[in-house]
């Protein structure tokens, strides 16, 4: 049997028939084919999968073991219950037919345990497969674990290798930085001093600037309330103004108003007078066949009409204009 390792990269793929098999084509059905393959990681073999074959090799031992002891159980069962018969035919009255039966019955036997002993024999060639599976494992192991302390120890000394590189490149990169640093230093400075000067000269613009601008403001701040104040003066003037106005239209409107009001009164107690009369003979008439006739009710009006003077009396003489 071959105990070359196939070393590959990345994952293998999974078990199709889903036997329970860690991935990769080390399985129990391909071990006396080739040896198990597992995947390179940074420090040597995949520990897990190393690992996880070995746990599924022992499961397949103890899966093996276990249907041994099962035929070799089934195997002796048998011979006894062969036993049993032959007991049995040796008291029984018919023995000689049963006799002839249990030739039969023993072909089948010796069939059974011709074929209990290839069982055997697969279990025991599996036992011994097994065997050397679980040492070549235990190989891999030792193989993984060798090559996994020698890629360990490259790796450190590489490490180191690029810890002092990179100390030596750090030294070159300091030395750089601090000349970029004073130059850079330098020319900041120099900067300075022109931002400085072009500074100071703009302030002295802006001063000149603002001094111009404040007398300007101030002039136009003072054209400004000079033109107000002949505003204000023209608003008040058109103000009293329009408010004469108004009143001339006013009074005239109250003048108007009051004469009408007057003219309105005066038809009015006319037409109450007539009403008065007019009623005064209603009644006279009415009140003929009954007996003599009455005076008139009052010397004044009725109640109705009073109330009507009494409303024309209360109307306003004069009505405000907005």
């Amino acid at each position: 049997m071959s105990t070359d390792l196939h070393v590959h990269d990345g994952i293998a793929a999974p078990d199709p028939a889903g036997s329970g098999r860690p991935a990769g084509p080390g399985g129990l059905d391909t071990a006396l084919a080739a040896g198990p393959v597992f995947g390179r990681t940074v420090a040597g073999y995949d520990r897990f999968q190393v690992d996880a074959y070995v746990r599924w090799a022992e499961d397949e031992l103890a899966t093996a073991d276990r249907a041994h002891e099962h035929l070799v159980a089934r195997l002796l069962r048998t011979e006894a219950t062969l036993d049993d018969a032959r007991r049995l035919l040796g008291h029984s009255p018919d023995g000689g037919e049963l006799l002839r039966l249990s030739e039969r019955m023993g072909a089948l036997l010796a069939a059974a345990a011709d074929e209990a002993a290839a069982i055997r024999a697969e279990a025991e060639a599996d036992r011994v497969a097994a065997a050397t599976l679980r040492a070549e494992a235990e190989a891999d192991r030792a193989a993984a674990g060798t090559y996994a302390r020698r890629l360990l120890a490259d790796s450190r000394a590489r490490a180191r290798e690029s810890v002092a590189d990179a100390r030596a490149r750090a030294g070159e990169l300091t030395e750089e930085a601090a000349a970029r640093a004073a130059a850079t230093v330098r020319e900041a400075r120099a900067s300075a001093a022109v931002l400085r000067e072009q500074a100071r000269a703009a302030g002295e613009r802006a001063a000149a600037e603002a001094g111009r601008t404040r007398r300007q403001a101030e002039q136009e701040a003072a054209a400004a309330r000079l033109h107000a104040r002949d505003d204000v003066v023209r608003l008040l003037v058109t103000g009293r103004d329009e408010r004469r106005r108004a009143d001339e239209v006013a009074a005239a409107g109250r003048t108007r108003l009051d004469r009408e009001a007057a003219q309105r009164r005066a038809a009015l107690l006319e037409e109450v007078a007539v009403l008065e009369l007019r009623r005064s003979g209603l009644r006279a008439e009415a009140a003929a066949p009954a007996g003599p006739v009455a005076g008139p009710a009052g010397d004044g009006p009725g109640p109705s009409v009073r109330r009507l003077l009494r409303g024309v009396r209360r109307r306003p003489r004069s009505v405000p204009v907005a």
